[in-house]
């Protein structure tokens, strides 16, 4: 599953994906490289901390544990669909849909 919902440090969404089955883990070096891919913009990698890339004008964070932080986004229902496009990249998609 996914949930997506307002960050309460900073405006913002904070999405994180859940399974029941089996432990959310993203490469983040071979996600940034699909989303690359795809033609979003890769702005920082930090192999195995942290990816920072820009998706529909807005920053996004992705980080190995699944979580992904949307700055400045307010609608939950757009941070899911970006959160989809991460999470297919990173081939966990199956397992959080």
């Amino acid at each position: 599953m996914i949930i997506a919902k307002p960050c309460v440090t900073m405006k913002g969404t904070v999405i994180s994906g859940y399974s029941w089955d089996k432990k959310i883990e993203v490469d983040i070096t071979k996600t940034a490289q699909c989303l690359k891919e795809r033609g979003y913009t890769i702005k920082r990698l930090f192999p195995g901390m942290m990816l920072i890339l820009e998706m529909d004008g807005y920053e996004v964070s992705v980080y190995p544990s699944g979580k992904i932080i949307v700055k400045l986004l307010e609608d939950s229902k757009k941070g899911e669909e970006i959160a989809r496009i991460i999470y297919d990249c990173a081939g966990v998609l199956e397992v959080v849909s």
